[in-house]
């Protein structure tokens, strides 16, 4: 059964000769399980500037998946210690994007929970930077309480 969530991120991108640059979002999104793997869905807004876009975040045993579909296609396979390639489209071509990730915090279930993953990211085998992402899963409130 899908359960309505809403869904908080935070994420930070530090790239060296650059100034920080930090997104946070909180919007709606649907958490469900299926064969074991919790599955988080969302659609993203023009405040990410990927709207056309659906994002699900997959997570199964230490791996995470985000997976990207609409407008802007890829996937991004994070596990612990681990470097991953995959391809990501733009409007412009297609370019190979890695992760490698250092760390990865799981305690996504079916009353929600936390994601929370440090990862550098590449470009055509060019370190683009250090990335924080952070994803908090709450149940979403029916109503308002008396």
């Amino acid at each position: 059964m899908k359960k309505d969530v809403l869904l908080s991120i935070a994420a930070a991108q530090y790239m060296e000769g650059f100034e920080p640059e930090f997104v946070n979002l909180m919007t709606q999104a649907k958490l469900y399980e299926r064969n074991g793997k919790y599955y988080i869905v969302y659609e993203e807004s023009e405040l990410t500037g990927m709207e056309g876009t659906r994002t699900t975040v997959k997570m199964d045993n230490g791996t995470v998946i985000l997976m990207r579909t609409g407008a802007f296609r890829s996937e991004l396979l994070f596990a612990k210690d681990q470097r991953h390639v995959g391809l990501y489209e733009t409007g412009v071509g297609t370019m190979v994007i890695t992760t490698h990730t250092s760390s990865l915090e799981n305690t996504i279930g079916e009353d929600g929970g936390k994601l929370v993953i440090e990862y550098t990211l590449e470009i055509d085998n060019s370190l683009l930077g250090h990335n924080h992402l952070h994803m908090v899963v709450t149940p979403a409130q029916v109503g308002i309480p008396d």
